[in-house]
């Protein structure tokens, strides 16, 4: 019998690993290796029992191959599994197994077995690119065919649903998780070196039920997620650039029953590559000689061999390589390393930090935060020192150009940005969304307001529950109450809405149109010298009485803007003034970094330190079984510390830094595509000023 897998250095088994999740069917002792032919080189190798066709006959590459040698008397090891072949391999039973790239990469990482040759493709390739596969009806399929450059399908992906092929394969599994992880498409959730974490990243980026198909159900393996793309059950398939010729060469006149015609499938650019099958033999075990002979019959073209234009042909016998583990899987470690787990389970450096940085830098706007929040930003810094154990520093920056230029850079490694600011880092730097703050209400995106005087035409209309009468035409030529210059975020979403709902035509704009020209053409605008800005709305009342003005825009929610509500520090509702219906959705602040310059690792591991804010609540004069409690009270430990000052808990620190109740883990295209729809209506070349 195999023997029990030791633990690893990291106290993980390798078989809990989802990979690695099926025993053994069986075994064959050391008499079964015996061949009574002495001339001929006695070989065993594994036989997977799931290519066992109806007739008997088993669908095996490797196998086909050595029996055509007359040199051979070949030997088989029935397994049910990838993971299988690897056990064996490591305990001496078998000599050979052809495996995934994927299985080959982990048993040579993890037990030192090698590579002896590749297959090689009808077009010369030992290597598969993986890519996505999307019916052409789909609009990730017209994002990616628009010509725009501007569109990203990739981006389109978060919330439909997958088809896997299985696990751990390359192309169907690892590759697709790796390059959405990579890019900063998905955050990793849970633990960034915990591979059980995956089943929960993929519900969190994908359709919440979706989950990576199991060997002998209906979806599983390339020709179970093409089926899967195909009736409708997902929404892509994750196969190689072949994968739809091979599959269904002939569309749906001849191929399988549920086969789209060849124009209705859409393949996206390719994530990467990944190694081509490999003969994987274990060096502690495996003679050299045998070696030698092994490598000569791989390398030799196989006698009689079918000739077939279809690769999928079970008559057809592949070709090979002879190479080895560093020249067939070293590039594919930069690849799967995203995939949470991978990291720290396999690579050879041991680290006592899951932060590859020294230091922790981040970037603050200058203008966006108060004097009394100060204290606040240096608690925040203290307290991520004590998380991450290791320096935070803060930098402040005048100007939000310079911020998003120093974040992609990798002068600073995260930043913060207001709503706006957030959707230019994005599509001027590429840089993505790593956390958001959310509103007292426990919402990721605030809503724009029109304020008004309560006793003007369009408060009247609004508040005359009899009548219909209430509409945006009423603040036509109106003048804007505005704010010290900060307004440039509220002003672009007002001019696309005045361009969206009709107000404004936009082929009567010059193309040179400024966001402010634009607004202007409806209201009036103002020098503005209030006080007031669009983060912290406290002095609106003090805008119209400064400017005698009749109508200003702020973001927040009518909760927070209630004076009755627990939220008055900001209250205006009680001073004569109305908030109409909303014009725009805007998304709270968010926490940016560059994927191109954080590991997937180091950036979780800091995503959850930020997240670790929400579990720390201060309790004033608390009763609980007899106990009063004053302090701060971590959840996750359940501990209440007594000593610290209370602005250093994390609810006060959310509270008084981001007006928030809690950070939120999100992504990019999730935070801020309702932004980047409603400014797509701007005439092309408008400035956002």
């Amino acid at each position: 019998m195999i023997a029990p897998i030791p633990k690893s250095r990291i106290g993980i088994n390798f078989a809990i690993l989802l990979f690695l999740s099926a025993g053994l069917n069986g075994c064959l002792g050391s008499s079964d290796r015996v061949d009574v032919d002495t001339e001929m080189v006695p070989i065993v190798l594994a036989l997977d029992s799931n290519l066992e066709s109806a007739s008997g006959i088993f669908d095996d590459p490797l196998l086909s191959t050595l029996q055509s040698s007359p040199g051979f008397s070949v030997g088989t090891y029935p397994v049910d599994s990838e993971a299988a072949k690897i056990e064996a391999l490591r305990f001496g039973h078998i000599d050979v197994a052809l495996v995934d790239g994927a299985t080959a990469w982990m048993g040579w990482k993890e037990y030192g077995l090698q590579v002896m040759a590749a297959e090689v493709d009808q077009q010369g390739r030992s290597h598969h690119n993986a890519h996505a596969w999307v019916r052409s009806t789909d609009p990730i399929a017209v994002a990616h065919l628009d010509g725009d450059q501007n569109t990203d399908p990739f981006e389109l992906f978060e919330g439909r649903r997958p088809c896997f092929t299985g696990w751990p394969d390359s192309v169907g599994a690892m590759l697709p998780m790796g390059f959405l992880l990579g890019l900063g498409y998905a955050n990793v959730m849970g633990d960034p070196n915990d591979v059980d974490s995956l089943s929960s990243t993929i519900q969190g980026f994908f359709e919440e039920d979706s989950m990576i198909p199991q060997p002998g159900t209906t979806y599983y393996g390339s020709e179970g997620s093409l089926k899967c793309l195909s009736e409708g059950q997902g929404d892509i398939a994750f196969l190689t650039d072949s994968a739809i010729e091979e599959i269904c060469p002939d569309g749906d006149n001849g191929g399988k029953d549920w086969c789209l015609g060849t124009d209705d499938y859409v393949m996206l650019p390719t994530f990467g590559r990944s190694p081509s099958d490999a003969v994987l033999f274990n060096p502690d075990s495996l003679d050299e000689e045998v070696l030698a002979l092994l490598s000569a019959v791989l390398e030799s073209p196989v006698p009689n061999n079918p000739s077939s234009k279809d690769p999928s042909d079970p008559g057809t016998i592949p070709t090979y390589i002879i190479t080895d583990s560093l020249q067939h899987l070293n590039g594919y470690s930069a690849l799967v390393y995203n995939v949470p787990g991978m990291q720290s389970y396999f690579s050879e450096e041991e680290s006592h930090s899951d932060l590859d940085i020294d230091e922790v830098r981040i970037g603050l706007p200058a203008h966006g935060f108060h004097e009394h929040q100060v204290p606040s930003i240096t608690y925040l810094s203290e307290s991520l020192e004590e998380k991450l154990n290791t320096n935070v520093s803060i930098t402040y920056f005048h100007d939000v150009e310079d911020l998003i230029a120093n974040l992609s850079s990798g002068d600073i490694h995260l930043g913060y940005f207001e709503g706006l600011d957030s959707w230019r880092a994005w599509k001027l730097g590429d840089l993505s969304v790593l956390a958001t703050f959310q509103s007292y209400q426990d919402r990721n995106k605030l809503e724009i307001y029109p304020i008004v005087s309560n006793d003007s035409m369009a408060a009247g209309a609004y508040l005359d529950s009899s009548s219909n009468s209430y509409s945006f035409e009423l603040l036509r030529n109106e003048a804007i109450c505005r704010s010290q210059g900060h307004d440039t975020s509220i002003l672009a979403l007002l001019a696309a809405y005045l361009i969206e709902t009709g107000h404004i035509q936009s082929e009567d704009l010059d193309p040179s149109s400024t966001t402010q020209d634009i607004v202007a053409s409806f209201f009036v605008l103002n020098d503005g010298t209030s006080n007031s800005s669009e983060f912290y709305p406290d002095n609106i009342a003090e805008c119209f009485q400064a400017e005698n003005d009749d109508v200003a825009f702020v973001y927040g929610s009518q909760e927070e803007f209630d004076c009755e509500s627990h939220t008055a520090d900001i209250c205006f509702l009680d001073e004569g003034l109305v908030a109409l219906p909303p014009i725009a959705e805007y998304p709270t602040p968010s926490i940016m970094y560059n994927p191109s310059n954080l590991s997937v690792v180091t950036r979780t591991t800091i995503l959850n330190s930020i997240l670790s804010l929400n579990g720390e609540m201060y309790l004033d004069n608390f009763t609980s079984l007899g106990r009063t409690y004053t302090g701060c009270y971590d959840i996750s430990i359940h501990k209440v510390d007594d000593e610290s000052p209370r602005e250093a808990c994390g609810s006060e620190i959310l509270k008084t830094l981001f007006r928030s109740n809690g950070a939120s883990r999100t992504t990019t295209q999730a935070h801020l595509e309702g932004v980047n729809t409603m400014l797509s209506v701007l005439p092309e070349g408008t400035i956002l000023a």
